[in-house]
């Protein structure tokens, strides 16, 4: 079985003249977790006090705050070059600007910024003022457009105003009530000429004299009609005029904003690596100088503690000897089970699995002390998705869409995490397919499974159809159920004895002897009772081990150990949603397959319009039903494995492994 990586407490103490340089070295090294211990050292448990910051470098750290501000702030506005960033070149960068005095760095990080934050922040407000006038002018021309035929009619002087509105054709009617209106408003010194532009919308110009421009725009306002309102700097202009200053605007800004990238991309090529890490750098000064408040001191000396991966100690132990000699000491600690809820917790999977741990998280970061079950939801997600789905057709078409998104989404961490998941599910649906000989539901026909040769295991022969199989299919789904719970209620008893916890192993494993002595007394019951009254006692026997294992569940859970029980036995039968939810994609399959044969004209009768008419209906609903066949066993499949089968042993802890470490010039682009 596979568990979290063994971790190691570990307390490093040694003289205060050296307190910097054991942080600087911790810092380089990057695998010790810091622990915090401020709470710690304000409950009294530890007889200490806490690291204090000198003012001196209290200011350094909100000199450098500010100055991270800006440089990201610039970052964010430069583009990432499209040719590769010399990593080496980066990294001796860091290492250049690193070893600067803390004044000397900041005079530098001042230098490179005062170069190109004015003009980045300019192009920047450049390219942000363009793309918003492009996408507002975008909206405006096709409404102006529209009124042409109207505006180009309606002269008005400096003693009118006029008003455009765009209402829905139905609603034409409207505007004789509008005119009534606006006659009273303007005492009759109003106007509304109006032309349908398409089938579906009435433009309307409404000129009135410019004395009563208050009260009608008020007016209008209340009444929420569909106002044309022009750009700001538009506002004084006839629409006519409006429309031709548009559109020659919009020639001219595509070319504007070509300009401005192309100076952002040059800035970017000469500047974004050592902005980066220039941003690295600032980063690690100042997690340095935030860390120092959650170490220990004495008067003479300091005090840190934190976590390391166990095969890591050696390693932390000889970079301290080799640095301090024996001025510094590293001292292993022992770790209680009352320990486990706070050690941090890392994962660490073969590169197969580490896509599974993204969903594992969903669940919470397991506890330290317990099993890594992301093996599991790598072997059951895909089996249930698998079972669910099962149509060789559909497989193919999920493999290649995720082959697909995997090469044309290569640097797309997104997307390559997404088909490293669904890859073994689609390739699941296909085996399952090759089972239940189903190829786009039943297309392959009876003829299918004259063809494979059967596999016959106990009761069960394989191919099968599982249209007209259901009681086969919904005992292999509850079949599987009840593995996984068992499974589920064995892993909780490793966890128990792992973590020390008695409650737990007798609950879990009350359980799961109940069950397990109950299925067998059952077995010999229901099969082996025609053999003679000898059954009698191995019978009694099962039945009060099960007994007994239902007295240890409410020994170890109480009341919520009888829950429990029940709880599992019902659980066991929520798998037969594998059944119903697959069951229906496969009888829907076969209907798209009948109405295609309908459309296509029937057995005997097919012609060619009917079948290319058949084959895009068939297209068309059995995409509907691949998309449904996308999602809906996905979040079945999690379900079973969150709620049923997590449920039985999964403890999730508090704290992610998470080192002080420096980005060491390899930060993120």
């Amino acid at each position: 079985m596979v568990v979290l990586v063994p971790m190691a407490r570990v307390e490093i103490i040694g003289p205060k003249n050296r307190f910097f340089e054991a942080v600087s070295l911790l810092h380089e090294q990057g695998k010790l977790h810091i622990e915090d211990l401020t709470k710690k050292i304000g409950s009294g448990e530890m007889p200490i006090d806490k690291m204090d910051v000198a003012l001196g470098q209290a200011s350094e750290r909100e000199r450098m705050e500010d100055l991270l501000i800006r440089v990201r702030a610039i970052i964010k506005a430069l583009q990432l070059p499209g040719a590769h960033i010399d990593e080496v070149a980066r990294q001796k960068e860091y290492l250049k600007l690193w070893k600067l005095e803390s004044g000397e760095l900041s005079d530098e990080v001042v230098k490179i910024i005062d170069e190109v934050e004015e003009r980045t922040a300019a192009l920047a407000q450049s390219q942000s003022e363009i793309e918003n006038e492009i996408s507002l002018l975008g909206r405006y021309e096709p409404i102006l457009h529209k009124i042409q035929p109207l505006a180009r009619q309606i002269v008005t002087t400096g003693a009118f105003d006029s008003v455009a509105l765009l209402i829905e054709r139905r609603y034409k009617g409207l505007l004789e009530q509008l005119k009534e209106e606006l006659d009273t408003i303007t005492h009759k010194q109003c106007d509304i000429v109006s032309t349908d532009v398409d089938e579906d919308t009435t433009a309307a110009i409404v000129v009135f004299s410019r004395t009563y421009s208050v009260p009608v725009h008020k007016f209008l306002a209340m009444e929420n009609v569909n106002q044309i309102r022009l750009p700001s700097d538009m506002q004084g202009l006839p629409f006519d005029q409006a429309y031709d200053s548009i559109r020659e605007r919009r020639k001219t800004l595509p070319d504007d904003l070509k300009a401005v990238r192309l100076e952002l991309e040059s800035m970017s090529a000469k500047w974004y690596l050592r902005l980066a890490t220039v941003r690295d750098v600032l980063t690690d000064k100042i997690d340095e100088i935030a860390t120092i408040p959650k170490f220990g001191q004495t008067e003479y000396a300091f005090v840190i503690t934190g976590w390391i991966p166990a095969s890591d100690l050696s390693e932390l132990e000889s970079e301290m000897q080799a640095s301090f000699g024996m001025d510094v000491i590293v001292r292993q600690l022992e770790i209680d089970e009352k320990d486990f809820e706070n050690t941090p917790v890392a994962l660490k999977n073969s590169k197969a699995l580490a896509p599974f741990e993204f969903i594992l998280k969903q669940r919470g970061t397991p506890r330290y002390g317990t099993l890594d079950a992301t093996w599991m939801l790598f072997v059951f997600y895909p089996l249930f998705f698998g079972m669910i789905v099962g149509d060789i057709g559909y497989g193919l078409v999920m493999l290649s869409i995720v082959l697909w998104m995997r090469s044309k989404f290569k640097v797309n961490e997104g997307v390559q995490l997404a088909t490293s998941i669904l890859g073994p599910a689609c390739t699941a649906v296909i085996v399952f397919g090759v089972i239940y000989g189903e190829f786009f539901g039943n297309l392959l026909g009876k003829e299918y499974f004259n063809v494979i040769r059967p596999l016959t295991l106990g009761w069960l022969t394989l191919p099968f159809n599982r249209v007209e199989f259901v009681q086969v299919f919904m005992v292999l789904a509850i079949g599987v159920g009840v593995v996984q719970i068992l499974l589920g209620l064995a892993f909780g008893v490793v966890n128990a004895v792992r973590t020390k916890n008695k409650h737990h192993l007798y609950e879990h494993g009350g359980i799961l002897t109940f069950l397990v002595a109950m299925a067998i007394a059952i077995v010999i019951g229901v099969f082996l009772g025609n053999l003679g009254g000898w059954t009698i006692w191995p019978l009694l026997g099962f039945a009060a081990l099960s007994f007994a294992g239902f007295i240890y569940a409410i020994r170890g859970g109480g009341i919520m150990g009888a829950v429990e029980t029940i709880e599992s036995v019902t659980g066991m039968a929520s798998y037969i949603r594998i059944m119903a939810v697959g069951l229906g994609g496969a009888i829907f399959a076969d209907a798209i397959n009948q109405i295609v044969l309908k459309t296509a004209g029937g057995v005997g009768n097919i012609s060619a319009g009917g079948l290319v008419l058949g084959i895009v209906v068939g297209i068309l609903l059995h995409s509907l039903n691949l998309i449904m066949s996308a999602f809906s066993p996905t979040i079945h499949a999690l379900r079973l494995n969150f709620l049923e089968f997590f449920g039985r042993f999964y403890e999730i802890g508090t704290t992610e492994y998470s080192p002080f470490r420096k980005t060491g010039g390899e930060g993120q682009a």
